[in-house]
């Protein structure tokens, strides 16, 4: 017997590659990979919610660019304005 303090060391059952250590599994949700998926299912997602899902590449940017500029031009109107 030991004191009530000492705790008894198990033995690994199964004598597998790792021996006796514990394995460590890689944290879910916790890659750069799985950042990237999810980021490029979000922008399919609105896609689809404007009806642009399944447009060509050249058409999304296209919108992207007119968008832009009339977001840009808004802001020098409501500027020149005041």
């Amino acid at each position: 017997m030991g004191s009530s303090g000492m705790k008894k060391r198990r033995k690994g059952k199964g004598g597998g590659k790792s021996g006796n250590h514990p394995q460590h599994l890689e944290k879910v949700g916790d890659t750069r990979a799985s950042a990237e998926h999810e980021q490029a299912l979000e922008r399919s997602a609105i896609a689809d919610t404007m009806g642009l899902g399944n447009a060509p590449p050249w058409l999304k940017m296209g919108c992207l660019v007119i968008g832009a500029l009339i977001l840009i031009g808004a802001v020098i109107a409501l500027i020149s304005l005041d």
